[in-house]
């Protein structure tokens, strides 16, 4: 069986509803044909009160959690946050990597999606679309988890044959649910800075009270849950996790979160280094994973599969269990493969690959490329036509094969790797570096990565050709007297290149606003970042939409300069 995206029971368990909705409405049809071929006979005899009887077949918010499979269906909605394209995929590739140096906008033309191309010009307002869907989908994926904290502790949950889920399983949901909150709520603070900390389901009052909580305050909740996942003895381990699991949340997850969100936060408090350095470690320490030997299987079909994969969605396509995939490849493939075009990789990331580095190829597409086409034909790549950069993201490309029928509508399959193992390799680096550790193992943990690159394969799989070579030149290890600071930040954009985590970097490193500047001065650069204001105190924060300002009665207040 094929499932989808993050968690392995998600398809199953749409089925499972279906299969179930529709055996209790044949039922329900049944009585219904016995109750009107009496009815007549008593018509006239009956009291009121033999009408008033409760619906046969439906689900209240009462019976649902008694019904079979209510838990792990209840979580599987919660992961089902990830599969939000417009509110919540696109969002992330044009905040991670379109308001950055990283890529330009694409499209057709500068009037296609032009609030995107904001995001980059430092010009974004209250009213930016992206901002105001990443802020919808972040909350309605936290308002989904909300739910199902609020009910799966005190339900008497049964499992698809109707015998009581044990407490060891139920915990486990629970955990699922606060880590997936958490990294919602992440996702949220890493772009408007202290957010409403909404942790219970809602009622329309409560809309017009929802203050802003600090920045602080909103580090402190995520960072709680997050240790309080690691304490939850339920969760599983990477090492022996069933592969009909792959996906869902495991204890190594929830450690290499922790170090993301402690790096993040540890530019107004140096201690969170430390924090961060064990974090890392306890991930690297348990042995569940390696770096893939060749760089692109990562992004080949089934690369999800690897031990390299820490945490990521894996949205497969399977039409007979209405498992639809991802508009993602589409919306940032090239036009002259019928893609929408956007997210094109700038000038700044391809100088930024040193000679020899074949991520350069794995990396980035060229004018002129050539992959196999459909029927025999091949696939030149030209880009020409949009309003790209004169490059496109080779990890997320298509070849025809790769599309098949599925192109475009209901989508495609697609990895998108939340985190992977390099990266952590490379956070436990920074780590402790910042924290004043050994430079040596600084300098070790960088040349892993880099090593890797050096065993990967200079040429394409894919490709009938390339117009880019990639010399046999090894990448040199990096000493313990380099500059280390420079060294990780450098391997970070090389190695994660275009895998929407660019703008994140950036802010918690306090140079986002100095790079766009520095990136308008470039003359592909058109003066894009040239209008970066800096932040008049703390890191970079951007518009909070003026919508939910609204909604909310002016309980949320705007970030300042806006």
């Amino acid at each position: 069986m094929k499932f989808n995206m993050v968690n392995p029971f998600m398809i199953d368990a749409r089925v499972l509803r279906m299969h179930s909705f529709c055996a209790r409405n044949r039922a329900a049809f049944r009585i219904l044909r016995l109750t009107l071929g009496v009815l007549p006979l008593f018509l006239f005899s009956c009291s009121k009160s033999y009408l008033d009887r409760p619906p046969l077949g439906g689900q209240t918010q009462d019976n649902y959690y008694t019904s079979r499979n209510a838990g792990i269906n209840t979580v599987t909605n919660c992961y089902m946050g990830f599969n939000n394209f417009w509110n919540y995929q696109a969002a992330q590739v044009e905040l991670g990597n379109m308001a950055t140096d990283e890529s330009e906008k694409g499209g057709s033309d500068a009037g296609d999606r032009p609030f995107v191309a904001d995001l980059g010009y430092g010009r974004a307002l209250s009213s930016n679309e992206t901002l105001s869907d990443i802020w919808s989908a972040c909350y309605a994926a936290i308002g989904n988890c909300n739910t199902g904290l609020d009910n799966l502790p005190k339900a008497a949950l049964v499992d698809n044959s109707g015998n009581p889920v044990p407490d060891a399983t139920k915990n486990r949901y629970i955990a699922e649910m606060r880590f997936l909150r958490a990294y919602f709520y992440f996702d949220l603070a890493r772009v408007f800075g202290g957010i409403p900390l909404v942790t219970t389901t809602l009622t329309t009052a409560d809309r017009n009270k929802l203050p802003r909580a600090t920045d602080q305050e909103t580090y402190t909740f995520i960072t709680n849950e997050l240790i309080a996942c690691t304490q939850a003895t339920e969760l599983p381990s990477q090492k022996g996790l069933p592969a009909s699991e792959l996906g869902r949340v495991t204890k190594e997850a929830v450690w290499a979160m922790l170090a993301r969100v402690y790096l993040f936060y540890a530019g107004t408090d140096n201690t969170l280094y430390t924090k961060a350095k064990d974090a890392a470690k306890t991930v690297i320490d348990a042995n569940a994973f390696s770096l893939t030997p060749n760089y692109q299987d990562l992004f080949l079909p089934n690369g999800f599969l690897l031990p390299e994969n820490v945490f990521a969605v894996h949205y497969a396509v399977d039409n007979s269990l209405g498992a639809a995939g991802s508009y993602t490849p589409l919306y940032t493939n090239p036009r002259c493969v019928a893609g929408y075009g956007f997210d094109c990789p700038t000038e700044s990331l391809v100088n930024e690959f040193e000679t020899g580095d074949p991520r350069l190829m794995l990396t980035v597409l060229d004018q002129g490329d050539v992959f196999p086409g459909a029927n025999g034909a091949v696939d030149v790549m030209d880009f020409t036509s949009g309003a790209g950069s004169g490059h496109f993201g080779r990890k997320i490309y298509y070849t025809a094969a790769r599309r098949g029928s599925s192109w475009g509508y209901p989508g495609n399959p697609w990895t998108f790797y939340l985190i992977r193992y390099s990266d952590v390799l490379l956070m436990y680096a920074e780590a402790v570096l910042e924290s004043g550790g050994d430079k040596q193992e600084v300098a070790n943990y960088i040349n892993m990565v880099r090593h890797r690159a050096n065993t990967s394969s200079h040429t394409d799989a894919e490709a009938v050709s390339r117009v880019r070579t990639i010399p046999t030149a090894p990448l040199p290890d990096v000493t313990a007297a380099a500059d280390l600071r420079a060294a990780v930040r450098h391997e970070r954009r090389t190695e994660l290149g275009m895998e929407y985590q660019r703008l994140y970097d950036l802010i918690r490193w306090g140079t986002y606003v100095s790079t766009m500047h520095d990136f308008a001065t470039q003359p592909y650069a058109n003066g894009r970042g040239a209008a970066f204001k800096a932040p008049a105190g703390g890191r970079y924060l951007f518009p909070i939409p003026q919508t939910e300002i609204d909604l909310s009665g002016g309980s949320i207040v705007q970030n300042p300069g806006y």
